[in-house]
């Protein structure tokens, strides 16, 4: 320190220094769970718990609380059947829950649920399973909760892996959403109501839906969806464009040519769609999934 105001630096520009240093450090983006999540064939859904608080109580219906102290659940579907739609009796699934709750109470808690039995593997590892069912699930760290219906163990090895299989800038729009679908080279979907065929999606190369509310109710969507070829990505947008006409013309809502104009887009392989109305009874069908799985 002497060295230092001999050489005639006053200790307050030391401090401003610094402070201005670590100020212009670059900010790391955050990481989302739902990142490692996306293998080939698995079907990534993340929903924002606070937008989509209603779906979240349902989701957890004997547990308010926790539902209250969420804010993201994300889940990874691998279905055993390539039929299209996605059904949910051959799924294997396993999920991360985000919000603000201790893991000691949230473990504590499970220690005494006379449904769930606590089990450990030979490295040490942690976790509670239904005694009458395929369901297991465990707080590993402060506000991080995971859950499986198939293998704890390989559950936690997937999170803890911290992949990065979707890239910052999607799960950046993901995270925006209140619902958000992401598929690697799907073998099977959700049913949309777009009249998409299965050899359609068998055909995708990726997928990414983002689902928002709409002030006076309903959701709109806005769809990335990538194909093995140009033309397979011309066909895909005449068969949605269709799709969605003929769903304005049955319900009778009005509609103008100019605006789908201004919706659909076709960039060599990638089809884009922007704020298509999308029917509660469509988004029904991810909430469906999402709380009859939980």
């Amino acid at each position: 320190m002497k060295l230092l105001l001999r050489l005639g630096i006053p200790l307050l520009g030391i401090v401003l220094l610094l402070s201005s240093c670590a100020t212009l450090a670059p900010r790391q983006r955050p990481y989302y769970e739902f990142q490692g999540m996306a293998e080939k064939g698995t079907i990534v859904v993340t929903v924002d718990a606070v937008k989509e608080q209603k779906t979240v109580n349902m989701a957890f219906p004997s547990l308010q609380e926790f539902a209250k102290r969420s804010t993201r659940i994300s889940l990874a579907l691998t279905s055993a059947s390539k039929a299209y739609p996605l059904g949910l009796d051959q799924i294997a699934m396993y999920g991360v829950v985000d919000g603000d709750y201790p893991r000691f109470l949230v473990n504590t808690g499970m220690m005494y649920a006379r449904e769930f039995t606590q089990e450990h593997s030979d490295n040490g590892l942690t976790w509670f399973s239904r005694k009458d069912g395929d369901f297991s699930l465990y707080a590993p760290k402060n506000n991080t909760l995971i859950f499986t219906n198939a293998s704890y163990e390989k559950a936690f090895e997937q999170v803890a892996a911290k992949k990065v299989l979707i890239d910052d800038q999607k799960a950046a729009k993901m995270a925006n959403a209140a619902i958000a679908v992401y598929a690697y080279e799907p073998q099977t979907f959700f049913d949309l109501g777009l009249d998409l065929s299965q050899t359609v999606i068998s055909q995708a190369k990726e997928m990414l839906l983002l689902f928002d509310q709409k002030s006076e109710g309903g959701y709109t969507m806005d769809a990335y969806i990538s194909m093995d070829t140009p033309k397979l990505a011309n066909t895909l947008s005449q068969m949605v464009r269709s799709g969605y006409l003929a769903r304005l013309k049955k319900d009778r809502i009005p509609f103008k040519i100019a605006d789908l104009m201004q919706m659909f887009f076709i960039e060599d392989d990638l089809v884009t769609i922007k704020h298509m109305d999308v029917g509660e009874e469509q988004v029904q069908l991810i909430k469906q999934s999402l709380t009859g799985l939980l």
